[in-house]
Protein backbone atom coordinates (compact mmCIF):
# COMPACT_ATOMS: atom_id res chain seq x y z
CA UNK A 1 0.00 0.00 0.00
CA UNK A 2 1.25 3.46 -0.91
CA UNK A 3 -0.28 6.60 0.56
CA UNK A 4 0.58 10.22 -0.10
CA UNK A 5 -0.23 12.72 2.66
CA UNK A 6 -0.55 15.99 0.76
CA UNK A 7 -0.98 19.59 1.82
CA UNK A 8 0.79 22.93 1.83
CA UNK A 9 3.84 23.43 4.02
CA UNK A 10 2.93 23.91 7.66
CA UNK A 11 -0.40 22.05 7.62
CA UNK A 12 0.59 19.28 10.04
CA UNK A 13 1.56 16.51 7.64
CA UNK A 14 4.54 15.49 9.76
CA UNK A 15 2.40 15.17 12.87
CA UNK A 16 -0.10 13.04 10.92
CA UNK A 17 2.80 10.86 9.77
CA UNK A 18 4.09 10.46 13.33
CA UNK A 19 0.57 9.46 14.37
CA UNK A 20 0.54 6.83 11.61
CA UNK A 21 3.89 5.53 12.85
CA UNK A 22 2.59 5.28 16.41
CA UNK A 23 -0.39 3.23 15.18
CA UNK A 24 1.83 0.72 13.38
CA UNK A 25 4.21 -0.01 16.26
CA UNK A 26 1.89 -2.41 18.14
CA UNK A 27 0.75 -4.24 15.00
CA UNK A 28 3.91 -4.40 12.89
CA UNK A 29 5.36 -7.84 12.35
CA UNK A 30 8.29 -6.48 10.35
CA UNK A 31 10.59 -3.48 10.61
CA UNK A 32 9.49 0.16 10.59
CA UNK A 33 11.72 2.76 8.90
CA UNK A 34 11.30 6.54 9.01
CA UNK A 35 13.23 8.64 6.50
CA UNK A 36 13.50 12.41 6.47
CA UNK A 37 16.05 14.90 5.20
CA UNK A 38 17.50 16.21 8.47
CA UNK A 39 17.25 15.89 12.21
CA UNK A 40 14.31 17.67 13.78
CA UNK A 41 14.17 18.13 17.53
CA UNK A 42 10.37 18.20 17.59
CA UNK A 43 9.93 14.63 16.31
CA UNK A 44 9.90 11.94 18.97
CA UNK A 45 9.66 8.35 17.77
CA UNK A 46 9.61 5.02 19.52
CA UNK A 47 13.06 3.41 19.77
CA UNK A 48 11.76 0.47 17.68
CA UNK A 49 11.56 2.73 14.62
CA UNK A 50 14.72 2.96 12.54
CA UNK A 51 15.32 6.61 11.67
CA UNK A 52 17.44 7.62 8.69
CA UNK A 53 18.42 11.13 7.59
CA UNK A 54 19.11 11.54 3.89
CA UNK A 55 21.41 14.51 4.55
CA UNK A 56 23.80 12.14 6.33
CA UNK A 57 23.97 9.95 3.21
CA UNK A 58 24.17 12.86 0.71
CA UNK A 59 20.88 11.84 -0.91
CA UNK A 60 19.58 14.90 -2.75
CA UNK A 61 17.82 13.82 -5.94
CA UNK A 62 15.17 11.35 -7.08
CA UNK A 63 17.67 8.96 -8.66
CA UNK A 64 19.79 8.93 -5.49
CA UNK A 65 16.74 8.47 -3.29
CA UNK A 66 15.43 5.63 -5.45
CA UNK A 67 18.80 3.90 -5.11
CA UNK A 68 18.81 4.57 -1.37
CA UNK A 69 15.41 2.89 -0.96
CA UNK A 70 16.42 -0.02 -3.20
CA UNK A 71 19.50 -0.49 -1.04
CA UNK A 72 17.39 -0.49 2.12
CA UNK A 73 15.14 -3.20 0.71
CA UNK A 74 18.06 -5.24 -0.61
CA UNK A 75 19.70 -5.13 2.81
CA UNK A 76 16.54 -5.79 4.81
CA UNK A 77 13.58 -7.51 3.21
CA UNK A 78 11.83 -7.46 6.62
CA UNK A 79 10.82 -3.80 6.20
CA UNK A 80 7.06 -3.74 6.55
CA UNK A 81 6.48 0.02 6.89
CA UNK A 82 8.40 2.83 5.22
CA UNK A 83 7.53 6.38 6.27
CA UNK A 84 9.03 9.30 4.36
CA UNK A 85 8.71 12.88 5.56
CA UNK A 86 9.43 15.83 3.30
CA UNK A 87 9.74 14.05 -0.04
CA UNK A 88 10.11 17.24 -2.07
CA UNK A 89 12.85 18.55 0.25
CA UNK A 90 14.75 15.33 -0.45
CA UNK A 91 14.25 14.93 -4.21
CA UNK A 92 13.38 18.49 -5.27
CA UNK A 93 10.08 19.99 -6.32
CA UNK A 94 10.15 18.75 -9.88
CA UNK A 95 7.47 16.71 -11.67
CA UNK A 96 10.04 14.43 -13.34
CA UNK A 97 11.70 13.74 -9.97
CA UNK A 98 8.33 12.96 -8.39
CA UNK A 99 7.47 10.64 -11.28
CA UNK A 100 10.82 8.84 -11.00
CA UNK A 101 10.35 8.38 -7.25
CA UNK A 102 6.81 7.06 -7.66
CA UNK A 103 7.85 4.55 -10.32
CA UNK A 104 10.55 3.13 -8.03
CA UNK A 105 8.26 2.95 -4.99
CA UNK A 106 5.39 1.37 -6.93
CA UNK A 107 7.70 -1.30 -8.32
CA UNK A 108 9.27 -2.04 -4.93
CA UNK A 109 5.89 -2.10 -3.17
CA UNK A 110 4.69 -4.74 -5.63
CA UNK A 111 7.87 -6.77 -5.23
CA UNK A 112 8.22 -6.61 -1.43
CA UNK A 113 4.63 -5.90 -0.34
CA UNK A 114 5.59 -3.22 2.17
CA UNK A 115 3.55 -0.16 3.20
CA UNK A 116 4.72 3.33 2.26
CA UNK A 117 3.39 6.61 3.64
CA UNK A 118 4.90 9.82 2.25
CA UNK A 119 4.36 13.50 3.03
CA UNK A 120 4.25 15.75 -0.03
CA UNK A 121 4.07 19.56 0.25
CA UNK A 122 1.54 20.00 -2.54
CA UNK A 123 -2.20 20.17 -2.61
CA UNK A 124 -3.99 17.12 -3.97
CA UNK A 125 -4.78 18.83 -7.28
CA UNK A 126 -1.06 19.36 -7.94
CA UNK A 127 -0.34 15.62 -7.85
CA UNK A 128 -0.27 14.13 -11.38
CA UNK A 129 -3.50 12.36 -12.34
CA UNK A 130 -1.84 8.94 -12.63
CA UNK A 131 -0.92 9.10 -8.90
CA UNK A 132 -4.20 10.50 -7.55
CA UNK A 133 -5.28 7.04 -6.35
CA UNK A 134 -2.44 7.14 -3.81
CA UNK A 135 -3.48 10.45 -2.24
CA UNK A 136 -4.90 9.93 1.27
Amino acid sequence: MIRLLCGPKGTGKTQLLVGEIDKTIPVAKGDIVFITDKKKDSIRLDFNVRVLYTDEFEVNCAKCFGGFIKGLMAGNSDIEYLFIDGLLRIIGDDEDAFDRFMQVVIRLEKEYGFNVVVTVSKIKEQIPEKYQAYVA
